[in-house]
């Protein structure tokens, strides 16, 4: 029993071991699809970029033969060679097992019964594990190969798309070279190699024209070759340079103003040939608009010479200049009465004006010369190494060839001009304090009677830094009140006694003291001060006024001066205006007094507002008669009601000269127009005599009395001069 059962035991062994030897065998689990997808997994970065080549196909098929699993051949033949087999070996043991185990007939008989259904469920199990594996097998190989489909789908759908995405861009990049409105060039130092069609449009030449020829020689001009070269040089050293530029020449002559960019490539087949793309865009539209803002920046738009900003430019490049014995002169000139041109005419006739001068002057100066408008009715011209007595000729030849009547509308206007000259290094060694000092001496020429050429010295600058320092103390005066008004009496020649006084300003400065009106006033008019001290004279003089009529003075004159400037500004004589309207008082005692000599630019407006103040009952005189050039027409023009002789008159009467015979006359003629007579200036006994013979209605002078404050004017209204010969 022991034999059979190691018997039975070696063939269900063998039996195992056949089984097991055939799974081995036939059951690798590899396809085609699935080797094929393996050399996409372990090359999945080339799937991106190309397709499989032919041989790379053909090495996945070889590999999958020997490979390919032979089940997959023939499954069936497989199962059931296992079958027949297993079949074979139950038909050929299993009854030689069963006589061997059970001796007796009757119970091997009945175990046949048993022995069929044993077999058929043993052969049914082996036929559901053989087939359940094959179907598990199919299974696995159908994922790989959906697997590897789907692989090769995403990748040659990704290879499609790249193929057309490199198709596309080198499309994109030959419409963009073919058609974009840039230079593109491609060569090295000696040769063009290519140039896109915009270039040979706008240069004029093909490729055939500049190829293996010197590109250089024929499309760069000849002032910029010599550079070109140089930044070839470069660009190998640095292997690209941006944004120079390099015109070029086009076959037509026409220059080409371009912006470029360079870079240095490498020849594939050759790595020392070199050669250059240069691509560069027209700026010649820019180049334009760049000139007119330039041109705007630094020329004046009206007369077309170089402006201030520019003209400062170039005395700074001449004062960098390095040469030994650098030195050169600026003049710095002003239009006289330009003021006149603009206020009877309007500006459009000043530019107009201003557009002649400029023309003639540009005419005057050339190279290396220059000439340039300032600002207003300002020009400057630079002399270069010219020598003082030089200049001096050349600006006094100027001003005798400009100054000039100017006629225009059937107007004429006599031109001159002041200048002021400095040069350099001497009055200044850069450019602003050079124009200022030319600036100074030229407002001086001006000053001291103008049309007159004026070279800068220390004293100019002492007198101008004094003037500043005045005018500063002025301001500072008038904010804080130094001033006071002093009151020369003016007394009626026949009875002696005061009829009226002149209000006179006193500067009484806390460090200096005294300041002669003669300083200050001139220099209040030329600041625009005495518009302020104008204001605070005025209110003082009607304070006193209404103080005298309260004390019982209420026939007593006071006489007020108003300069030309706020007679002939609209806005200050309105604010002069609401000051008399609002001081209460009798304004049949108020004089307002004019000079001849005022520079009434505007002689309409005056009148207007000297009628103004005469309506209100204001009476005006006329202050220096005698003096200017227009006494007859301002006695016509202007509604005058006293005439006041200048003291250069009066210290003529002692002389017994001419001025003797027109006093007499001047005398006469203002009693046949109803004038009021007041002498200035009374000084000698003598003098009193003779205009008090001379029928003059009233003077005043230092022999009657002298300006002083109002504490020392009240005793002299009770008193009568020819009662107490009262005299300083």
């Amino acid at each position: 029993m022991y034999k059979l059962s190691n018997k039975l035991t070696k063939i269900v062994t063998y039996f195992i071991i056949f089984l097991y030897w055939l799974k081995i065998k036939y059951y690798p689990g590899y396809s085609f699809l699935y080797t094929l997808s393996g050399f996409a997994a372990a090359d999945g970065s080339r799937t991106m970029s190309r397709e499989f080549s032919k041989d790379e196909v053909k090495e996945a098929k070889k590999a999958n033969r020997k490979r390919r699993p032979s089940v997959f051949k023939n499954e069936a033949v497989i199962i059931a060679s296992i079958y027949w087999v297993f079949g074979a070996l139950w038909i050929i043991l299993s009854d030689r097992i069963l006589e061997l185990v059970i001796p007796n007939m009757e119970a091997y008989k009945h175990l046949q019964t048993y022995k069929g259904w044993f077999y058929i469920l043993i052969t049914t199990l082996m036929l559901f594990f053989l087939i359940r594996d094959r179907i598990i097998l199919l299974r696995d190989e159908n994922k790989k190969t959906q697997g590897a489909y789907n692989k090769l789908s995403i990748a040659h759908g990704e290879l499609t798309t790249a193929k057309a995405e490199l198709v596309f861009q080198k499309e994109l990049t030959e419409s963009i070279i073919n058609d974009a409105p840039v230079f593109i060039f491609t060569h090295n130092e000696e040769s063009m190699i290519s140039l896109n069609p915009f270039a040979q449009k706008m240069c004029g030449y093909g490729i055939e024209d500049l190829h293996e020829k010197n590109w250089i020689e024929i499309l760069v001009p000849a002032e910029y070759r010599d550079q070109v070269r140089k930044i070839f040089k470069g660009i190998r050293e640095r292997k690209q340079l941006q944004d120079y530029e390099v015109p070029l020449i086009t076959k037509d002559g026409f220059l080409i103003n371009i912006l470029w960019n360079s870079t240095m490539m490498s020849s594939r087949e050759d790595e020392e040939g070199h050669y250059f793309v240069s691509i560069g865009v027209d700026i010649n539209e820019r180049k334009h608009y760049e000139d007119q803002i330039e041109h705007l920046a630094y020329y004046d738009r009206l007369t077309g010479l170089p402006n201030r900003a520019k003209f400062e430019s170039e005395i700074n490049e001449q004062i960098n200049r390095n040469i030994q014995g650098n030195y050169f002169m600026i003049a710095y000139i002003d239009i006289d009465n330009f003021k006149n041109i603009n206020d009877s005419m309007g500006h459009q006739v000043g530019d107009l004006f201003l557009n002649y001068l400029g023309e003639r002057l540009r005419d005057e100066i050339s190279e290396p010369n220059s000439v340039a408008r300032l600002g207003g009715d300002e020009f400057a011209i630079l002399f270069v190494r010219m020598l003082k007595d030089e200049v001096l000729l050349k600006l006094e030849a100027l001003i005798q060839r400009i100054s000039r009547t100017w006629t225009i509308e059937n107007r004429q206007f006599y031109i001159s001009m002041s200048v002021g000259v400095v040069s350099y290094p001497f009055d200044g060694t850069d450019s602003t304090t050079l124009l200022k000092n030319a600036d100074i001496a030229m407002y001086t020429a001006k000053r001291e009677g103008k049309n007159r050429v004026l070279f800068y010295q220390k004293e100019i600058y002492d007198n101008n830094a004094r003037q500043i320092k005045m005018i500063n103390n002025l301001q500072y005066g008038i904010e804080n009140e130094h001033f006071v008004l002093y009151y020369q009496p003016q007394f009626c020649l026949k009875t002696g006694r005061v009829l009226g006084v002149e209000a006179l300003v006193r500067w009484i400065h806390p460090e200096e003291g005294f300041i002669p009106p003669s300083e200050f006033i001139p220099l209040a008019e030329e600041s625009g001060q005495i518009y302020m001290l104008e204001r605070w004279i005025v209110r003082q003089a009607l304070r006193q006024k209404k103080q005298w009529e309260l004390e019982g003075y209420g026939e007593l004159e006071i006489s007020i001066n108003l300069s030309g400037k706020t007679l002939t500004s609209t806005i200050n004589f309105r604010e002069i205006e609401q000051i008399l309207q609002e001081a209460p008082v009798n304004y049949e005692g108020v004089v307002i007094e004019i000079t001849e000599t005022a520079n009434i630019s505007d002689v309409d407006i005056v009148i207007e507002h000297l009628k103004r103040l005469r309506n209100m009952g204001i009476r005006i005189a006329l202050d220096d008669f005698g003096t200017g050039y227009s006494s007859l027409n301002y006695l016509k023009m202007f509604p005058i009601n006293i005439i006041k002789l200048d003291q250069s008159f009066i210290r003529a009467i002692n002389e017994n000269s001419v001025d003797m015979l027109l006093i007499k006359n001047i005398l006469r003629l203002a009693h046949d127009l109803e004038f009021y007579v007041v002498a200035e200036g009374i000084e000698t006994q003598e003098q009193l005599e003779f205009l008090r013979t001379g029928s003059c209605n009233s003077g005043q002078g230092y022999l009657l009395s002298k300006p002083v404050p109002v504490e020392m004017l009240n005793p002299l209204l009770m008193k009568d001069f020819y009662a107490v010969n009262y005299k300083e």
